[in-house]
């Protein structure tokens, strides 16, 4: 199967100091990995993101979002270099896209490699984001994300956290009905926060109650800890949020409808 006859061709933004040759080597590298998609990709968007900065050890970042027939995989990396950001990049894709079709296959929303419960051990451990170091006083909440959130298993919830590269996941736990967060642990596998299951209390780290906090609460909790998100209900609702660090050093709040 040629990328021209089947795929999408895969669309490359190029933000702050990348030239045209990480251009088509992004292109080419992203291309290679779909190349193993089943079903076929509607849409490939590649952004390269380089700012030269001495305090930031790994200024080069390169995401991707892919859908595939309805489903949205997404992968993203930093490194000291271009050309390593975009290698982590198409490595971490591919384990997305075989990931996705083992799902399909098997009907089963978490394969994991061959055990039971593979989110208590989870992806690779990777480097953690370098945030920009914006002034404390200039950062603002640029992104607002509401979504329905669908009951689910921890295991679900795990498996699309994995699948959209994200470092947590806010769902409805289908046990309990209440609001759950699964997230990743910097030394590698996953921990729950706001689960009651016996699956819950399984994981690497568990804490069964998330606090009650407003939004600027939540802020001032986000400030003074190192921590790169609070997870919280909201005071009034009782709905699950999550006010999280973005890397261009703003934040980003996902909410519960």
């Amino acid at each position: 199967m040629s990328v021209s006859e089947e795929q999408a061709p895969v669309e490359v933004t190029l933000r702050g100091e990348v030239g045209d040759s990480a251009r088509r080597y992004a292109q080419e590298k992203v291309e290679h990995a779909l190349s193993v998609a089943r079903p076929r990709v509607l849409r490939a968007h590649v952004v390269l993101d380089h700012r030269h900065d001495p305090a930031v050890p790994r200024p080069a970042r390169a995401e991707a979002t892919v859908d595939v027939e309805g489903t949205t995989l997404r992968a993203h990396a930093t490194a000291p270099t271009m050309g390593e950001a975009v290698d982590e990049l198409e490595a971490r894709l591919r384990r997305r896209l075989v990931q996705l079709q083992d799902r399909t296959r098997t009907r089963h929303r978490w394969t994991g490699v061959a055990s039971e419960h593979e989110w208590r051990h989870g992806d690779q451990p990777r480097e953690p984001v370098p945030y920009y170091p914006r002034p404390e006083e200039s950062r603002e909440v640029v992104r607002h994300k509401s979504f329905a959130a669908e009951p689910m298993t921890i295991d679900e919830a795990a498996f699309d956290m994995d699948l959209l590269d994200h470092d947590f996941y806010l769902f409805t736990d289908v046990g309990s009905g209440e609001p759950a967060l699964v997230h990743r642990l910097p030394e590698g596998g996953y921990g729950v926060k706001g689960a009651a299951s016996e699956e819950a209390v399984a994981a690497v780290t568990h804490e069964p109650s998330p606090p009650q906090l407003t939004d600027a609460e939540a802020r001032i909790r986000l400030e003074a800890d190192s921590e790169p998100f609070v997870f919280y209900l909201d005071a009034g609702t009782g709905h699950g949020r999550v006010l999280y660090r973005r890397y261009d050093g703003h934040y980003g709040l996902i909410t519960q409808e």
